[in-house]
């Protein structure tokens, strides 16, 4: 996962390469990383209380302590004060990778997979422990590619699906969410439901009985994002599933409501660093 985004400010993906990634860190943000998302899963074990926390279409406050599960091309942002220091554990999985190596079996480690909902888990006193401990074992590798680097990689999978099956999604613990919060969700709700029109501020301003610049300032206060930024990454987002799926360059333009090939061709490379057409061809080649 990046740390500064100086010189991608406007990336959405971060590609993740085979196998998976494994560090710690507790320092000082520089540059926090904005609204993006990973061709991996990326497993968040937090040690710091973070207080606006973007999840896909959810903003909450998240405690030190919780195991934040967040599948592939899921957008997301945990932190965002510069200056503040944030201890971390973060483990990210190559989603290609992982399917290969069982098969691609469509009932293995489900709730990593692209398309599940993000996790919020808080271990108990032992299995934190147990958790750490593994990745601190796990980092401790100079390669990831080496046997017992593997073995160690497999024995923290066991113990993820030891703390799913003990907190299942149905059990996840629901943190508070203050009032704006929960206002700002149901923006990002509605901009979810409705991700293929023509979505503007004074739009939603109006659904919601609310001044544009009301809504505007609500929305950055929580997100910490433009509003408008947030609906051109969520139809960037919406535009690559979509291609991966296997609609074609113009289909997607057309579903998204983008007015012209050359407006979404420069949206899509300015947020991804691909072309639509290049992006299709990758992920059509790999199935």
């Amino acid at each position: 996962m990046p740390e500064n985004t100086s010189n991608t400010p406007n990336n959405l993906t971060f590609p993740v390469a085979a196998p998976f990634d494994a560090f710690y860190r507790n320092n000082h943000t520089d540059s926090p990383v904005g609204p993006h998302s990973h061709n991996a899963v990326e497993l968040y074990f937090t040690l710091s209380d973070l207080p606006d926390v973007l999840l896909n279409d959810t903003v909450s406050a998240v405690p030190a302590g919780t195991l934040i599960i967040i599948p592939p091309f899921c957008v997301h942002q945990l932190y965002h004060e510069t200056g503040k220091v944030y201890e971390r554990y973060i483990l990210s999985i190559n989603a290609q990778w992982l399917d290969s190596v069982f098969c691609n079996k469509k009932d293995t480690f489900t709730y990593l997979k692209e398309n599940s909902k993000p996790l919020l888990l808080t271990p108990n006193p032992s299995m934190s422990k147990k958790w750490a401990i593994g990745l601190d074992h796990l980092i401790s590798f100079s390669s990831f590619t080496k046997p017992e680097a593997l073995s160690c990689f497999f024995d923290l999978l066991s113990t993820l699906n030891q703390m799913v099956s003990l907190l299942s999604p149905e059990s996840t613990h629901c943190f508070p969410i203050s009032s704006g919060q929960h206002n700002t969700n149901k923006i990002i709700a509605f901009i979810h439901e409705h991700i293929c029109e023509n979505l503007t501020v004074s739009d939603l301003a109006a659904h919601f009985y609310l001044h544009p610049d009301y809504l505007s300032r609500l929305f950055k206060k929580h997100a910490h994002i433009s509003i408008n930024h947030y609906i051109t990454l969520q139809k960037i987002a919406t535009a690559q599933s979509l291609l991966r799926e296997g609609y074609t360059v113009t289909q997607v333009q057309d579903k998204l409501c983008y007015s012209s090939y050359a407006y979404f061709f420069k949206t899509f490379q300015k947020n991804t660093g691909l072309s639509p057409s290049k992006y299709r061809e990758q992920y059509i080649r790999q199935k």
